[in-house]
């Protein structure tokens, strides 16, 4: 429900806010919440996978669609924004790549022999695989898909996606900022000389007495009234439709598109998420919100109400050799090895 702007709630919005990432750091391990976000300076995370990276590059593609640029184009700009000093090379690497799939399957002897006539394809091979160990070795990245293979997926995915299988229609926010003009025409964002600055705009609400904040990556109102909230998700799992009613994240997103007024009580509401995979075409899943009210949003009220108490009392416990090691959240997390390490001493570790 939208929330007063008494005293109290405006003294909660001043505090620092917390996220639903945050919630579940905390929830996995409250010991690795401490040194992700409270740690002054923070500890480095290590292991980040680059499917994380490659998510966002997506989002920002999908959210230029709705102000009217194509995907090509919208892929072309982001691309140009994120690995400026190799884009030519992308693109002269993506055709040859294209030429080279067409000229015969993988390890036949007419793709060998098209590779030997285009010694070019394997220089930009080269040439963008050292791009990536400098200038992007935060991140993690698998065998399967270096830069070259998802900038492959998103340029395919530019080039052969309808507009009408991955908008969302009667969008009325996109990464919290309104799609259209109060006349209803479309707000261009990506115009103009700001056009490759990131545009979002979260949403802040309060949670079990604390300080929210989130953004759904689209909201919208059909003609009927339903609310509709989704997320996209570039990832090889998915969630059922029975799955997205108890999801966390998107329960956020409702409560605060809730409290600022967006949804009105008692609307109807429907969840989820579009699923970006490589070779299959967008595709969207629904759940209704029927557990909210008596299961999903007390839950998150009471995590939130334990996560903020805990930032107040400053306790973090750790929870490695809790579990056992099957069990262990030790072996996904990426400040594990700063964990039993003194603050003063981990620079050192981490460089070992």
């Amino acid at each position: 429900m939208p929330f007063v702007l008494d005293e109290v709630t405006s003294t909660i919005l001043k505090e620092r806010p917390l996220s639903v990432s945050q919630l579940r750091t905390f929830d996995r391990c409250p010991k690795s919440y401490e040194l992700q976000y409270l740690t002054n300076p923070r500890t480095p995370v290590l292991d980040m996978g680059a499917a994380v990276w490659f998510g966002k590059v997506i989002q920002q593609i999908i959210q230029r669609a709705y102000h009217e640029v194509p995907l090509l184009e919208g892929h072309l700009q982001v691309w140009q924004q994120e690995c400026g000093p190799i884009f030519e090379d992308l693109q002269d690497w993506f055709h040859l790549d294209v030429a080279s799939r067409k000229s015969g399957a993988a390890n036949s002897h007419a793709r060998k022999d098209w590779n030997q006539a285009h010694p070019e394809y394997k220089t930009l091979t080269a040439r963008i695989d050292a791009h990536q160990q400098e200038y992007l070795s935060n991140w993690n990245w698998s065998e399967k898909y270096p830069l070259t293979a998802y900038y492959r997926w998103s340029a395919t995915f530019a080039r052969t996606t309808p507009m009408s299988q991955i908008v969302l229609p009667y969008a009325a926010l996109v990464e919290g900022l309104p799609v259209r003009w109060p006349d209803g025409e479309v707000i261009r964002r990506f115009d103009g000389e700001d056009g490759g600055r990131e545009h979002y705009k979260l949403l802040h609400g309060v949670i079990g007495g604390a300080h929210v904040v989130g953004v759904p990556d689209q909201f919208g109102v059909d003609p009927d009234g339903t609310a509709w909230i989704s997320d996209n998700k570039v990832t090889a799992s998915q969630l059922s439709s029975e799955e997205l009613g108890y999801d966390s994240q998107l329960a956020v997103y409702y409560i605060l598109l809730r409290q600022n007024t967006w949804i009105t009580d008692g609307q109807p509401t429907r969840v989820g998420h579009c699923y970006i995979k490589e070779k299959e075409p967008p595709r969207y899943e629904w759940s209704d919100i029927s557990h909210y009210d008596d299961l999903v949003l007390p839950q998150l009220h009471d995590h939130f109400a334990q996560l903020k108490a805990a930032i107040v009392k400053g306790q973090f416990l750790r929870v490695r050799g809790i579990q056992p090691a099957a069990f262990s959240p030790c072996k996904f997390c990426g400040v594990r090895y700063a964990c039993l390490t003194p603050q003063d001493h981990i620079e050192r570790e981490v460089t070992k």
